[in-house]
């Protein structure tokens, strides 16, 4: 398993430095101090792909729940984007395509022409669905 820094952990496991050091704590991730030239650190030991500590994986399980495609901006105006996952410390979307967002409202009722093309291409990869499900 690869170590990195609590910082670089919160960055590559998308949440916040006091998540990892909480996840640390009540033993969910593993880490270990190091002593070195710049003193002392910590080095965190990173899980699997898809790990998510609880808060996101609830608020991603909601998310789910409703519609996997989401407009980028309250005018509901120009492509709809698929939910790849959710920001640190608040609600702040990851679409699939790579395009990030302040926040994002629910593209209930859209259509299929208005999908982004590239998080269209990569959900068809995967195998994830497509349709909403509201």
């Amino acid at each position: 398993m690869e170590e990195v820094t609590i910082q670089e952990a919160s960055r590559r496991l998308n949440v916040s430095q006091d998540v990892i050091r909480r996840c640390i704590r009540e033993g969910k991730l593993q880490a270990r101090r190091q002593t070195g030239a710049a003193g002392r650190a910590w080095l965190v030991e990173l899980p699997e792909d898809g790990w998510q500590d609880d808060a996101k994986s609830q608020i991603n399980g909601l998310a789910q729940q409703l519609t996997p495609w989401w407009w980028p901006n309250p005018r509901q105006a120009g492509e709809v984007h698929y939910v790849d996952s959710l920001g640190i410390e608040e609600v702040a979307p990851l679409f699939l395509c790579g395009l990030t967002a302040p926040d994002f409202w629910p593209a209930v009722g859209h259509s299929p022409e208005q999908r982004c093309p590239r998080c269209l291409q990569e959900v068809q990869r995967r195998g994830w669905p497509l349709e909403t499900r509201e």
